[in-house]
């Protein structure tokens, strides 16, 4: 309890990480005819990641702890330009991706995973989704107590880098996403996303519910727009756009906070937690 107490970031990757694996790893084994059944992978989401989140939290941080997770996630009070953003940001890049591509003489076909019609409950599916799993643990917790220690850049390339990695067992998962695009481009896209996200996050008091709009609309868009399932060349074309948006707003915001003008003790978690 008192390693906890003292480290409770490396407790929550520990459990973040291991939580889900089990879950998916099992699915991994029934694949390979070492089980004869798999857990539901879903509940590697909607069990693994609450549980290291709100767990770990409330052991280290108590009620408080607990209390700062809540208020990120209904956390509503932004200033529309930054709803926007999140919405529009991931259209953006890929309609750019997608244009540079055309203009390359290359071929494209939109609405290959998902249809126009499905496009705005997927949307809101996400949201919702993101908001209770992944954005509660990876920008709620995780990335409040990295940057009371860290710049906004390097606190987003830590939690890039591991929350890419995060999604490995996926690969050996047939049928998953992961398994059909090259891995190393799925951690390049996801650290570029978390600079993306911290800006966000940053710009918005610390607000779950936008980085969880920014990251429902990344996967919307992406499943729509089919620029990470097209051709490998606009793969690769779109995690450099991804990264020509994160390295600009590293330029023009600063590295220590990607924002000039926000308050921000409000992204921080309040405590030297690490």
């Amino acid at each position: 309890m008192t390693s906890l107490k003292r480290h409770p970031l490396i407790v929550f990757f520990v459990l973040a990480y291991a939580l889900p694996w089990l879950v998916w790893g099992t699915s991994i084994a029934e694949a390979r005819g070492i089980l004869a059944f798999h857990i539901p992978q879903p509940l590697a989401f909607w069990i693994g990641l609450p549980v290291a989140t709100f767990g770990v939290a409330a052991l280290s941080g108590g009620t408080p702890a607990v209390r700062d997770l809540f208020s990120r996630m209904v956390r509503w009070r932004v200033a529309p330009l930054w709803y926007a953003v999140a919405l529009l940001l991931p259209a953006a890049l890929s309609l750019a991706a997608i244009g540079l591509w055309l203009a390359l003489g290359g071929a494209h076909q939109t609405g290959v995973l998902l249809t126009l019609p499905a496009l705005l409950p997927t949307l809101l599916f996400y949201i919702f989704f993101f908001l209770l799993t992944e954005e509660t643990a990876w920008r709620g917790f995780a990335l409040p107590r990295l940057q009371a220690k860290y710049s906004a850049l390097i606190a987003s390339l830590i939690l890039g880098v591991l929350w890419g990695f995060w999604h490995l067992p996926l690969v050996f998962i047939p049928g998953s996403f992961q398994a059909t695009t090259p891995f190393i481009g799925f951690v390049l896209s996801a650290v570029a996303t978390s600079i993306l996200v911290t800006w966000l996050f940053n710009h918005s008091q610390g607000s779950v519910l936008i980085a969880a709009i920014f990251h429902a609309a990344t996967d919307t868009t992406i499943a729509y727009s089919n620029v990470m399932t097209g051709s490998s060349q606009l793969f690769w074309l779109f995690i450099g756009v991804q990264w020509l948006a994160a390295l600009a707003i590293i330029w023009l915001e600063g590295a220590a906070h990607f924002t000039r003008t926000s308050d921000l003790r409000t992204t921080v978690y309040p405590q030297d937690v690490l």
